[in-house]
Formats: structure tokens, C-alpha cells, sequence
């Protein structure tokens, strides 16, 4: 079975709201998973409990074999054990630092040559060469969006959790820097948790969505699957489908069913009649 990261668990609030998520990750190559819903739905309070800044109630978080979370044993990995990499909304940039200075600053552990070859590498990354020296008063919100990226991926961490990376930003930069962010997750080998209300960004990020609401994960897929097939009407209330209407099977027939909206017959292909013939050519 392939590597991968496991999450099952509930986290509660006295006088709120209960969160549960179940989720898995693929490990060892780049794949990014977007959590996809409204404000409210609990969203960063999935990413808070996998970051270990939040400690569920109950049950168990899993890095391939190592625990990260286990209620019944009683195992809480510090947030610096679990190796991982964090993007807060506000990218919280040191206001006092440079770019440079910002980005080094996750890397101070390392001796003085091997800082300047990530730092390199980051600023050629995120095309921030020629920006060293100024400080984020002095950037743009795109300039700052990837000093914060740059700042998150110069410790190579093994997850890769970004809370609306772009929410920050104003509409054109946030459009430019939409493709931008996906390359630059495209060639990182570890897997990203995406968190975003947006759904073209979702779009354009995720290799799998996970829609959550009211607390709960309510589908997972791909793209296409989460988007154009939603597994029911709160699914396709959240991802924008507004052609849902009541209607009863009535009959089959060849692979066909029959649905009775109203006073109209709507006549459609069945799922099971595509599995079994395949795609037409």
C-alpha cells in the first residue's frame, strides 16, 4: 500500500460547534487536497488539530507509521515534531526583516552555506530575486503572499498546510498568482492541504476536493467528480450547482431512467448502464 497520512478525528467547543474529519493524504509526491466550504464550516480547525496548534477530543492522526494523535493512548505530537509547514492568512511576515531575513529565519538551524543555497533556491523559486533587501511594507500583496510561501518551503516540510493562501490578495493578483501557486506545489514531492471558500481556486489547485460543512466532511473526490456529480443537495448548494429540483423515478428501461418533475417526464442514462458499457468513441 502506497504511503500515506491519516486523519479520523473530533474536536469540540464548549458552547460551539463539534468539527470531525476524516481524511487521507498521499505522502512521498506532490498532490494537493483542497478543503473545500463556507466560513463557519471548520475548515482551519482541521488544519489547526493536523498542525498541532488545536487538540482533538478524540481520535487519531497518522504520518505513513508514525502517531501524530492518539486520544486512547494518549499521544499528542508537538507541533515542531510533526515537521510541518503552515501559511497563515495574514502570512504573519516580520515587519522588521528583510526578505532575505524573513526567509532565513525558518532555516536558522542550518550552518551559514547551506542558508544561502535554500535561500537561493527560494528566490528563484518564487521569483524574488532582486528583492532581498526590502522589507514587506515595501512589497506588494503578491510579493508578500510568496515571501510567506518561500519562508514555509525553505524548511522542506513533509505537509504542506495553506489557510486561504490567497484570500488576502486583491482580485487581478489573486488571478495571476492562482497558476502561479499551483506550479510551484506541482514541483514540491510532499502533499499540500489547501483550505479556501473560492471555488476556482479550488479548481485550479486541488488533485482531490473535500467538501465540509456545518463541521462535517460531506464528499470527497476529484475535481470533476465533487463539482459536476455532488452527492446531494447540500454538496451542490456549497460547490454553485443552482439547477437542483425535486423530482421521482418512476420508471427504467434500456439503461435508461425515467423521472417525473413536475408535470414533465425527464428520460437519463443511468449510472450503472456508463459502468458497464464504458465511454463512447
Amino acid at each position: 500500500m502506497a504511503d500515506e497520512m491519516t486523519a479520523d478525528f473530533e474536536k469540540r467547543y464548549d458552547g460551539g460547534p463539534t468539527i470531525r474529519a476524516a481524511l487521507r493524504l498521499p505522502v512521498g509526491h506532490s498532490h494537493v487536497t483542497v478543503l473545500f466550504g463556507p466560513s463557519g464550516a471548520g475548515k482551519t480547525t482541521v488544519l489547526r488539530c493536523l498542525a498541532g496548534l488545536e487538540r482533538p477530543e478524540r481520535g487519531r492522526i497518522r504520518f505513513v507509521d508514525e502517531p501524530w494523535v492518539d486520544t486512547d493512548l494518549g499521544v499528542m505530537a508537538s507541533p515542531q515534531a510533526r515537521g510541518i509547514g503552515y501559511l497563515f492568512q495574514d502570512y504573519a511576515l516580520f515587519p522588521h526583516l528583510t526578505v532575505a531575513g524573513n526567509i532565513t529565519y525558518a532555516i536558522h538551524g542550518l550552518d551559514r552555506e547551506e542558508q544561502h543555497t535554500r535561500l537561493a533556491e527560494m528566490l528563484r523559486l518564487l521569483r524574488l530575486e532582486g528583492l532581498e533587501d526590502r522589507r514587506p511594507a515595501q512589497l506588494s500583496g503578491g510579493q508578500q503572499q510568496r515571501v510567506a510561501l518561500a519562508r514555509v518551503l525553505a524548511r522542506r516540510p513533509r505537509l504542506l498546510l495553506l489557510d486561504e493562501p490567497l484570500s488576502a490578495l486583491d482580485a487581478p493578483t489573486r488571478e495571476q498568482l492562482r497558476g502561479e501557486l499551483r506550479s510551484v506545489l506541482r514541483g514540491q514531492s510532499m502533499p499540500t492541504l489547501c483550505v479556501t471558500h473560492d471555488w476556482v481556486e479550488a479548481l485550479t489547485l486541488a488533485d482531490d476536493v473535500a467538501v465540509m460543512a456545518g463541521g462535517r466532511i460531506l464528499q470527497t473526490g476529484s475535481p470533476d467528480q465533487v463539482f459536476s456529480k455532488p452527492a446531494n443537495a447540500d454538496v451542490a448548494a456549497i460547490v454553485g450547482v443552482e439547477t437542483v429540483i425535486l423530482g421521482r423515478v418512476s420508471g427504467r428501461q434500456d439503461g435508461l431512467a425515467a423521472f417525473d418533475v413536475g408535470d414533465k417526464r425527464l428520460w437519463a442514462v443511468e449510472a450503472s448502464s456508463i459502468s458497464a458499457f464504458g465511454p463512447r468513441t
